[in-house]
């Protein structure tokens, strides 16, 4: 038997969500079956892409159900195993969720390799949001070197990593934030050769001009972790046959779906000829060991940074979770739940 706490979805939220929507609840886990391992967690993530599902709805994934456990990357160490194919004292990511304790089978489990330079990189940038940076540039927007890339919330982890892997690919990238802090380190740390400030801008039309100032020459490959306004600014910026890829909506995750923003740009599909695509970096799944490797050899000879905000606790993960949706947050939202 094993005590493990979770968290888990109390009520749907509605709007904005807050910590009083997450409970923290004590369980038991069973003696563990064959064919299972109990894992002990280390970094568990507060994870934006989730917030859709918390209100009942589906996506790429099913709506959440009240009681369950929040779902979500996260990195830990297997302490019994009665699979053969793992042991005691691997270190593996997974979907473990926000949880202490887990048993799982091993569908899923990466293993951490054991010369790794950072292991909560792996509930990050060497986890669903990297991979989503890397598969979404490389594969999804078929960027070539010599173009232009900007990408939306470019200081968080997914604009982040893209961005600068459409630098190691020989484009041009510039980068949308808000905030003097992440502006700067965008420049300075992750190399983006022009940074947008969105702050204060009132309008798509405002926005446009901004991107248009960093972009006179126009933008072949738009990176959108936004959507609403930003996407109508972007769009205005489109070169001809330009590409946008979908990977996150998160100006919309917090409103109804019938008073979402939408694009008010659609005649600019038809006169630019452009091309829009969705990602869900799960259908690159059998790839994800390439993408890892490639990553972290970039991040050991210093050509691929990321920053992280980790705090201790599983209970501090409900306040991390609503942070970040407040977009208070600067870089992967970690909790450090054992060492």
């Amino acid at each position: 038997m094993q005590n493990s706490r979770h968290v888990v979805l109390a009520r749907q939220p509605q709007g904005q969500p807050v910590p009083a929507d997450f409970a923290v609840q004590a369980r038991t886990l069973p003696d563990l079956p064959a064919g299972r391992v109990r894992v002990e967690v280390l970094y568990a993530t507060a994870n934006p892409g989730s917030r859709n599902r918390l209100s009942g709805q589906a996506s790429y994934a099913r709506g959440m159900a009240l009681g369950e456990t929040m779902e979500g990357p996260a990195v830990g160490r297997i302490v019994q195993s009665r699979n053969p194919d793992f042991q005691a004292g691997e270190l593996v990511s997974g979907p473990f969720g926000w949880a202490e304790h887990v048993q799982v089978s091993g569908r899923g489990l990466r293993r951490v390799p054991a010369d790794t330079p950072s292991v909560s990189a792996w509930a990050g940038i060497l986890s669903i949001p990297g991979l989503t940076g890397y598969f979404g540039l490389r594969d999804t927007g078929a960027a070539k070197a010599g173009e232009t890339v900007l990408i939306s919330s470019a200081a968080g982890p997914v604009g982040a990593t893209a961005g600068q892997i459409a630098r190691l690919m020989g484009c041009r990238v510039i980068g949308i934030a808000s905030g003097a802090q992440k502006l700067r380190w965008l420049r300075e740390v992750a190399g983006f050769d022009a940074v947008v400030d969105r702050a204060g801008a009132a309008t798509a039309d405002d926005l446009a001009a901004r991107i248009a100032a960093a972009a006179p020459d126009g933008v072949d490959l738009y990176f959108d972790n936004v959507g609403g306004p930003l996407l109508d600014a972007a769009i205005a910026n489109l070169r001809l046959k330009g590409r946008i890829v979908i990977s996150g909506q998160i100006s919309d995750y917090n409103t109804a779906p019938e008073q979402r923003y939408g694009t008010r740009r659609v005649d600019s599909f038809i006169s630019k000829r452009l091309r829009m695509e969705g990602l869900v970096v799960f259908d690159f799944a059998d790839r994800f060991d390439e993408a890892t490797t490639a990553m972290t050899g970039w991040i050991r000879d210093g050509r691929l940074k990321f920053k992280e905000h980790i705090v201790d606790g599983l209970e501090a993960l409900p306040a991390l979770f609503c942070a970040q949706m407040r977009g208070e947050i600067f870089g992967r939202a970690l909790a450090r739940l054992a060492s």
